[in-house]
Order: structure tokens, then sequence, then C-alpha cells
């Protein structure tokens, strides 16, 4: 699985704080008060809360979020791109894919 240099260059060291589905999206919110809502294919999913992110792999439909302590969280994606969104704590953009 390739790392995404990107996503990770705007995740990296993250805490989770909560996770929330609905109608097939994924929101991870982070501590910092930032967000990121993944496009998933009907799967529910949740993630760890205080786990902090170290990288990100994709490959296909598959994001891989890997944390700090060594765990991992596979996302499968709805497709394998346009499906993931990050917005800073006063919404702004800060990743799309």
């Amino acid at each position: 699985m390739a790392s995404n240099h990107k996503l990770t260059g705007v995740i990296a060291g993250r805490t989770i704080s909560g996770t929330g589905n609905s109608n097939d999206t994924l929101t991870i919110h982070f501590t910092d008060k930032s967000t990121m809502s993944v496009k998933t294919s009907g799967s529910s999913n949740s993630a760890s809360t205080g786990g902090a992110i170290k990288d990100v792999l994709q490959q296909g439909t598959t994001l891989t979020l890997e944390f700090e302590g060594g765990s991992t969280l596979d996302i499968p994606l709805a497709e394998a791109t346009s499906s993931v969104i990050v917005r800073g704590a006063d919404d702004a953009l800060q990743y799309a894919d």
C-alpha cells in the first residue's frame, strides 16, 4: 500500500476526538476541531478516540489510517478518488480528493 503523502501532511499528528456515520459518510472529528469526511462504500466504520494519526496509506478503494501506537483503521472508500475532504476548525478546505 502506498503512502498518501498529501493527506498525511495535512492530518499527521492530529488526534481523533470522535466519529459519526451518516448516509455512507464517515466523519472523523479531531481534537483541534477540524474534521475529515470520507465517502464510504456503505460499511459502518468508527475510529478509536484518542488515536493520533501517524501516516495515511491508500490503495484503490481502501484508505488506511496508521496511528502512532501502531494500530490501523481500514476505511472502504466509495471510489478511489473524490472521497475525502478535510476542513479546519474554521471550516476552511484543507484537502480534497
